[in-house]
């Protein structure tokens, strides 16, 4: 890594660490106007309930996947806002595979510093790990995905998309297009030797292919069997199905958020 890309890293995650120190005052002088994400207390007493033995889902409104719990269990064992620190840490990990992904794709890497500023840099993305909200974390998995995919690792590229479907179902929604990307043959589409139809019909079972669905399914539904084990139905039906049925018109992860606002 060479010097001005480490210190530009350091001075994204710097300028995270500065804020999340600055929320905490704000929270603490503030408490009805808090800096910090809802979820974030919410992560963080699911948390307690794990450290203490018990399931998150004794606490109301916990309606994630365990692994965001116990995460942040850290905030237990050293500081309350260790969770938003590794948050933080995610996103400057999203930065190193979109630097990656770029310089692989892209032959001028002029401006790439440039292009992973619009990440690492944005206030968006900032405010999400520095006010507690872990959706970051599904970001760089996806991300991580198709890194691994460009890097022909498979069986590694689907175990981290498989575990980022089993973070937020939503990602799920990126299959299709991971699974007719591997083994395509992309220079004869830029060329226009054959059509978009004629390779998404032809060779549909590959190895590659088949290997990259049985590790991400297999991550996928390993994960969701453990935690069934462990956490019974609550699991299922707050993780999962609760989002197939709230109606609250201000929460975008109902499906009924469009009809109903």
């Amino acid at each position: 890594m060479s010097q001005s890309k480490f210190l530009f890293m350091v001075f994204a995650f710097c300028g995270r660490l500065i804020l999340v120190w600055i929320a905490s005052i704000i929270d603490e002088r503030t408490p009805n106007m808090k800096y910090t994400d809802t979820d974030y207390d919410v992560f963080s007493d699911a948390a307690t309930h794990v450290y203490n033995g018990e399931s998150p889902y004794k606490r109301h409104t916990y309606r994630y996947t365990p692994l965001a719990a116990y995460i942040c269990v850290l905030n237990n064992v050293l500081d309350p806002l260790a969770g938003k620190f590794i948050f933080c840490l995610c996103d400057l990990a999203m930065g190193i595979f979109m630097w990656s992904l770029i310089e692989s794709q892209n032959k001028n890497r002029k401006y790439t510093m440039l292009y992973v500023a619009f990440w690492l840099y944005n206030p968006v993305t900032v405010g999400m790990s520095t006010r507690g909200s872990n959706d970051n974390i599904i970001v760089t998995l996806v991300f991580a995905s198709l890194y691994f995919l460009l890097k022909r690792q498979y069986v590694i590229g689907g175990i981290v998309y498989g575990l980022s479907v089993h973070f937020k179902i939503y990602p799920i929604i990126y299959c299709i297009p991971f699974y007719f990307f591997i083994d395509c043959d992309r220079k004869a589409i830029l060329e226009g030797k054959k059509s978009l139809f004629q390779l998404l019909t032809t060779n549909i079972f590959t190895k590659n292919r088949i290997v990259f669905t049985l590790f991400s399914a297999g991550t996928f539904l390993g994960l969701t069997g453990l935690f069934y084990y462990i956490y019974g139905y609550d699991f299922i039906y707050e993780a999962y199905l609760y989002h197939f049925i709230r109606k609250d018109n201000r929460h975008n992860y109902s499906v009924y958020f469009y009809m109903i606002y």
